[in-house]
């Protein structure tokens, strides 16, 4: 069992020979690759230069370490090793499948394995050639390295006399930003190569500048804050500060060159969030039985909300004028991550002191983890309701059911309720569908009396079921008085059509006492007086007269408990009333001319003195953007033309006083400051004339002056006067 792995050392020595064999003879040519990316470009260039050779290199080792396989094994055994009898592949054979002889000789090598571990089959050193590749990498990296030097007495000549005259300047080699935000939002520091940054409100920047050579001071300049002074290190200059607000800056040292404005955006900490997760509406009514209630609040902030909250309980009581409120704080501990807490509480209704006609109001209230000031937020109110029991006398439910607002079905409803009806004829009792539809029946009475206000319909009978259309070309009857005791004038019986209807033989016109009918249709007789008849056009008015008489027809038959004779009247004036719905005329109210008072001391005499004025004047306006609009126009780029004087110095006080309604301020600033100090530069000429565009406001729209006419519409002006 044994016999395999004291084998299989000798492979794997093997192999990390080669390995190591290839390494010494490709590193000595990798490390000239770094030595000269390093004098040329610095430590970034020296990684880059060594990356690809040492992958490469990895490569090449990894190859020729695989040739040494089990058969190259195999072969070096037997042909190393002559006890082994060219039988060593039955040492990596499973014992299981080996039998007979082979069993036995296999059994006889195993006794002879401690033989092999005398021998050593690693490949050889290639000592010649690593020797001749790690001189000539020492030699090409001292060369590298010692080139500047050949020139050194030329430079050390030549260097005091740029520094007398002033030739050599700082330039900046390297910069670096280490932003640290606040504690409280639990975000790691990070280090950033651009200038440009965006950091949380609060967080502490730190800039680490390379200059070469060294200048005497340097400094952060800041528009519109302290300056910051850099202090060196060494080879370094560093300083820091805290971002709480939006910032532009720049890097100034003593002989560099003016740098362009860089810009500091401070992220404020948004506020908490609080979403209402049970129930799903704010307005909840109480179930019959209901004890308990649990409200589920979840509360997310971008860094963190504080685990414990409020939650604010306000149980309202009475009714009318005589509310009483009683409110309470309780706490409640959140359950989750930090970023997205659930709070949530079981309530005792009872407890609580519901009753009917109360409500119970639940608010949360929470903050996050802001420092050193937090953030509060209360969350959306919830509200659950306990209705109020109507208790009424005896026989004056129907009375209190009319004082509740109508609401009028439309007739496609109707046409649904009728055929939901006709579906469920066969299971239901002769009086429950007679009821049912009775009152389909009333929904489409209720509609046509909607529709009829509009036909100028005359009078009402008992029950709301009759009404008169003016179908006919014969003047409409008049309803006599409730309290008259003339009998009915000869020409009622024009009205036994509608006779059917059970409840509209001899009552009264009108509803009960106390009802919402108006005084002045119940009791009154209000005829049509003209202007309902202009509403439509003679053929809208013919189709909703059809209309209100297939109305009435289904009608009739609903109330006799014949919804499938009632459907086809129904969809007759269903498709009526879209027909009326696409009449094309509008209707003007008819409303009297306001004229001015007329002056009859000064007719006839032929005085025009404050009636036209002879020169209308468009008003002049100085808009507010004005500074913004000329500096757009001067930087115009036109052929053959010169663009006007750029007043960079009005413009930065207009950006500087606008801030607050401009979209990005900074960027618009930044750019200013760069066409000052680079004036040569069309592409930020180009580029702040795009951000004025985006400034300007939009002129309000004001009326055009009209042109002067032309000699021949003068003529005929003048023809004219």
């Amino acid at each position: 069992m044994t016999a395999v792995p004291v084998l299989l050392n000798h492979q794997s020595a093997a192999r990390a020979r080669a390995g190591l064999d290839t390494v010494a003879l490709g590193l000595p040519g990798v490390l000239v690759l770094a030595a000269l990316g390093w004098r040329l470009f610095g430590v970034t260039g020296a990684v880059i230069a060594a990356l690809p050779g040492l992958i490469a290199l990895a490569a090449v080792a990894i190859w020729r370490s695989r040739r040494f396989d089990l058969r190259w094994l195999i072969g070096e055994l037997d042909a190393r090793i002559p006890r082994f009898e060219d039988s060593t592949a039955l040492l990596f054979r499973d014992r299981a499948a080996v039998a007979g002889l082979a069993a036995l000789q296999r059994d006889r090598l195993e006794s002879r394995v401690h033989e092999a571990s005398a021998i050593d089959l690693r490949p050889d050193w290639s000592q010649r050639p690593i020797l001749i590749a790690w001189a000539a990498a020492v030699i090409l990296i001292a060369a590298i390295l010692i080139w500047p030097s050949a020139n050194g007495s030329e430079t050390r000549t030549a260097a005091p006399a740029r520094a007398a005259a002033g030739a050599t300047a700082p330039v900046l080699t390297g910069a670096r930003l280490r932003i640290t935000p606040p504690a409280y939002t639990g975000l790691p520091v990070r280090e950033q190569t651009a200038l440009d940054a965006r950091a949380p409100e609060g967080s502490r920047v730190e800039w680490l500048i390379d200059f070469a050579p060294q200048p005497s001071s340097a400094g952060l300049e800041f528009p519109e804050s302290t300056p910051v002074s850099l202090i060196r290190d060494g080879r370094r200059w560093t300083g820091a500060r805290i971002v709480d607000r939006p910032l532009l800056y720049r890097i100034e040292a003593t002989g560099l060159a003016q740098q362009r404005l860089n810009r500091l955006d401070a992220v404020a900490d948004a506020a908490p969030v609080v979403r209402l997760v049970e129930p799903e509406s704010q307005l909840v009514q109480l179930t019959p039985g209901q004890t308990t209630w649990t409200p589920v609040f979840e509360a997310s902030d971008d860094y963190g909300v504080i685990e414990t909250a409020t939650l604010r309980i306000t149980v309202t009581k009475g009714d009318g004028e005589n509310i009483t409120f009683e409110q309470r704080s309780m706490p409640l501990r959140g359950r989750g991550a930090a970023k997205q807490l659930r709070f949530s509480t079981t309530l005792d209704l009872a407890r609580e002191g519901m009753a009917a006609g109360s409500d119970l109001i639940v608010q949360l209230v929470v903050s996050d983890n802001r420092v050193p000031e937090r953030q509060q937020v209360e969350g959306p109110s919830v509200i659950l309701r306990w209705p109020a029991n109507l208790a009424m006398a005896d026989g004056l439910d129907g009375m209190a059911m009319r004082i509740m607002p109508a609401y009028f079905a439309s007739q496609r409803q109707i046409i649904i309720n009728a055929e939901a009806l006709i579906a469920e004829r066969r299971r239901l009792e002769p009086r429950a569908l007679m009821d049912r539809s009775n009152v389909i029946g009333e929904e489409q009475a209720a509609l046509r009396l909607r529709y009829g206000q509009f036909m100028g319909e005359e009078a009402e009978g008992g029950g709301g079921s009759g009404i008169i259309l003016p179908t006919s070309d014969a003047p409409p009857a008049r309803a006599p008085l409730p309290t008259s005791d003339a009998p009915a004038p000869a020409q009622a019986p024009a009205h036994d059509e509608h006779d059917d209807h059970g409840d509209h033989g001899g009552e009264a016109a009108g509803g009960a006492m106390g009802s919402e009918v108006d005084v002045l249709h119940e009791f009154g007789h209000a005829h049509d007086t003209g202007e309902a008849a202009t509403l439509f056009a003679p053929r809208t008015r013919s189709a909703l007269a059809r209309a209100l008489d297939a109305m009435w027809s289904s009608e009739r038959e609903l109330r006799q408990g014949r919804p499938e004779q009632a459907l086809p009247f129904a969809n007759e004036a269903l498709e009526l009333l879209k027909e009326a719905q696409r009449a094309t005329r509008v209707f003007l109210p008819r409303l009297g001319s306001d004229l001015p008072p007329v002056d009859f001391a000064r007719r006839l005499t032929g005085k025009r003195e404050d009636i036209v004025a002879e020169t209308a004047e468009r008003p002049e306006r100085s808009p507010a953007d004005a500074v913004a609009a000329d500096a757009w126009r001067a930087l115009e780029e036109r052929p053959r033309s010169a663009s006007g004087a750029l007043a960079l110095g009005a413009l930065d006080r207009w950006a500087r006083e606008n801030g607050g309604r401009l979209a990005d301020p900074l960027a618009l600033r930044a750019a200013i400051d760069t066409v000052r100090n680079e004036p040569a530069c069309l592409d930020c000429r180009r580029r702040l004339r795009a951000l004025l565009w985006t400034a300007l406001q939009r002129p309000a729209p004001s009326p055009g002056r009209r042109e002067a006419p032309g000699a021949r519409g003068q003529r005929y002006l003048d023809a004219l006067r």
